[in-house]
């Protein structure tokens, strides 16, 4: 082998590792931008279901407060009912004995 061939092989392994060690980081870099793109999605659905689940449980709270507030109204309701049958019968039993 003369110098010439010499000296083609060695810098054409010399250049065809440093293309090696430029494609190899090029692979790297996309496969950690992969990764963060990828952790990134998994924490946007974390967030989005600490959302749905703090939705839900203010919604269980307003669903609460309104079956309250139904309740409490209800029985208003029947004790005025309930005054108001008190009076008719006291009425009643007043008409029946004059």
């Amino acid at each position: 082998m003369n110098f010439w061939e010499a000296s083609l092989v060695f810098f054409g392994m010399v250049f065809s590792v440093g293309a090696l060690a430029i494609f190899l980081e090029h692979l790297q870099k996309t496969a950690t931008i992969k990764a963060m793109a990828r952790g990134q999605q998994h924490q946007d659905i974390q967030r989005k279901l600490e959302e749905l689940a703090q939705q839900i449980a203010e919604i269980r709270q307003m669903h609460a407060d309104h079956v309250l507030g139904v309740d409490s109204h209800i029985q208003h309701l029947e004790y005025k009912l309930s005054a108001l049958e008190n009076r008719i019968e006291q009425m009643e039993q007043q008409t029946l004995h004059r």
